[in-house]
Order: structure tokens, then C-alpha cells, then sequence
């Protein structure tokens, strides 16, 4: 499945063009140190500047105008020069009103050649194209221990975007999570926060629009208080089942530990519940629903439970395509699937 990149724009937050993000266009010779970034900037920036120059020779520079009433914000005509030079990143609702002035084919493959997107202040990331193995696994953990919050400071009403992910174990975050964002995305650095509220922990954060927005408009992951609305995003559903299952273990490592005699935990929303309960039984495995109870006297928990007399088959369903990365779920998987101390598995869990 192709991811569509068009959905990082939000018109309702980005009310001006400099709120809006960018697909990062800046050519080598505007940057004292240029990378490959830049040098991907290349193709983009000549494939827009032959857009202009064909659509000039056919109606004049009027389609310039008409293209600024279609992007909806006020924009000068030195602004469409660097654009078009590659001294300035164009925004991306730039490239997607294009739609009305070329073909439906010329814009995708130029939305194909776009790799890396940033914010007018904030650092340059890369946006995967394709629901990898990685990114669904990193999914799962999101959609189990994340938050995604939004805040205001400044005296303009600026929002902050960050992605937190929250886990006892720092050795974890830093050594299995964090490399993962890093080799997705190449962002530049990841803070790690302890904090000791109502138990010991380590927040993961990244303060970044692009990469905020990435995983809430794209993936579809619920941002603020998800608890009770979560679900398996659609787009991780119309995956052919077997490609779904590094979710499953991104959210094994998230929520999903010792639950009785076999794995499970309780979460507050039921349609979460009810979308693991399918997808389990398409690969073979048979999980429960044992109804709710009140946590703290007013909470609404739904319990979901793995039998042990299911692991096994889970087990080997993991195996197959992609494993946990938490050595203590590992382990309690392999126990509980009665072949003790795992063994002579790769160390990166990946079988895909």
C-alpha cells in the first residue's frame, strides 16, 4: 500500500503558508554543507520547473496566479522563483493542487519522487513510502503506550507536536525503539525523559509536526486521550493478513504480557478488542473477550485474553514473520508456549 503524503497538510491548523509543511526542495548550491537530501531535491525541482515552463508557453504566466487561488494563501511572485530555482521548499499543498493544472499520472509520479518533508522552523525528516514491517511494528507500540500531543506556547498561539512513548524499560526505548525511528524517518536525535508519577518510567519524545502528523493523519492513530477510541487503523487492516502481524508484536511489547495463565491485558476500548479478536482468528489463534470490570472504582476495562493453550500457535505465527523485541515477552511467549529459553533466533526479531 502506497501512503498518501498529502495527508500531513491540515488546512484548519496550517492557516498560513508559513504553518504549512514542505517538501524539502533545497538544491546543493544553496547549502554551505549539502547531503543527499539535497541531491534528492534535484529531480523534484526540475520536474516542477518543466511543469512551469510548459504551462507558460501554453496559457502564459496567468496559470501561476490561478495556481496561488488554489493553494488559498497569499503568495508573491519572488516566492514562486525560488520555489522553481530550488532555493526555497515548496509547500506540499503547493504539489497537490497541481492536480488541477497536469495529469492525474504526472502528479503521482512526482508525489513518488518526494522523500523528505520539514516544517518552516523544525528539522528534516523522511516520510516512508510503504508500510514496512518496522513502521507496522512501530505502530503497534504506538498505538499501546503512545500519546500524541498537541500544545501552544509563544505569544502567536504556536502548536507544539510531539510523539511520546512511555515504557519502564530506558534499555528498551533506547536499544530497540529508538534505532527504528532513526533508520525510518532519519531524524536527528530522540530525548529520553524519566518520570515518577504514578510508577517509575521513560518517556521517548520527538517534538516534530511532520512526524506527529505522519502517524495520526496518515497511519490513523488517534491522537490525545486514545484509550477509548482505539482501534486497528484501516490502513493497517487492508494489509493481506500475514502483513499485519508485526503489529501485533509492536503491540505485544507495548500491552500484551502475562494475563492469567496465558497473555492478554485489559483495555478500555472494546472495538480494539474486537479488531485483535479478528485478526487473531484469521491467523489461526483463538482469543477471548471476558467482558469488563471497573478499574479504580469508575474506569471501564474491557479484558482480552490469549489462552496458553493458544500460545504456541501464536508463537509460531510471530516466528514466522516478526517477533517481539522485549526480551521479557520473548521469553514469556516461548515459556508459555512450553519450549522454555528461546533459542537460535535472530536478535532482531524480523522474519520478514
Amino acid at each position: 500500500m502506497t501512503l498518501d503524503i498529502f495527508r500531513l497538510h491540515v488546512p484548519a491548523e496550517d492557516t498560513t503558508l508559513r504553518r504549512c509543511l514542505r517538501v524539502y526542495t533545497i538544491l546543493p548550491k544553496y547549502c554551505k554543507n549539502p547531503t543527499i537530501r539535497n541531491t534528492k531535491a534535484i529531480p523534484i525541482v526540475q520536474k516542477i520547473r518543466n511543469i512551469d515552463q510548459r504551462l507558460v508557453k501554453k496559457t502564459g504566466f496567468s496559470w501561476r496566479k490561478k495556481w496561488a487561488e488554489k493553494i488559498g494563501y497569499p503568495i508573491k511572485q519572488c516566492v514562486f522563483k525560488d520555489w522553481f530555482c530550488g532555493r526555497a521548499s515548496i509547500p506540499l499543498i503547493a504539489i497537490e493542487k497541481l492536480k488541477f493544472f497536469i495529469e492525474e499520472k504526472e502528479l503521482t509520479e512526482l508525489a513518488e519522487q518526494i522523500d523528505y518533508v520539514s516544517s518552516t522552523t523544525q528539522e528534516v525528516i523522511r516520510i516512508p513510502k510503504e508500510l514496512s514491517p518496522d513502521l507496522l511494528y512501530l505502530t503497534g507500540i504506538l498505538m499501546g503506550d503512545g500519546c500524541f500531543s498537541v500544545k501552544k506556547y509563544g505569544r502567536d498561539g504556536n502548536n507544539a507536536f510531539v510523539v511520546i512513548l512511555t515504557s519502564s524499560q530506558k534499555e528498551f526505548l533506547q536499544d530497540k525503539v529508538s534505532p527504528i525511528f532513526f533508520k525510518l524517518f532519519e531524524i536527528n536525535r530522540i530525548s529520553f525523559q524519566y518520570k515518577d508519577s504514578h510508577w517509575p518510567s521513560w518517556d521517548l519524545r520527538k517534538a516534530n509536526k511532520a512526524l506527529y502528523r505522519f502517524f495520526v493523519n496518515i497511519i490513523g492513530i488517534p491522537s490525545g486521550k486514545k484509550s477509548e477510541k482505539a482501534c486497528i487503523p484501516d490502513t493497517i487492516k487492508q494489509l493481506p493478513v500475514r502483513e499485519q502481524i508485526p503489529f501485533i508484536s509492536g503491540l505485544i511489547d507495548s500491552d500484551i504480557g502475562k494475563h492469567g495463565r496465558g497473555m492478554g491485558c485489559t483495555f478500555r476500548s472494546k472495538r480494539l478488542i474486537d479488531d485483535l479478536l479478528i485478526l487473531l482468528e484469521k491467523n489461526g489463534v483463538e482469543a477471548k473477550y471476558y467482558g469488563t470490570h471497573l478499574k479504580n472504582g469508575k474506569y471501564i476495562q474491557n479484558d482480552f485474553s490469549i489462552p496458553k493453550s493458544q500460545i504456541k500457535r501464536l508463537k509460531d505465527v510471530l516466528v514466522a514473520n516478526y517477533l517481539p523485541k522485549r526480551e521479557d515477552r520473548l521469553n514469556l511467549l516461548f515459556s508459555l508456549a512450553g519450549i522454555g529459553e528461546r533459542s537460535n533466533l535472530p536478535a532482531s526479531g524480523s522474519f520478514s
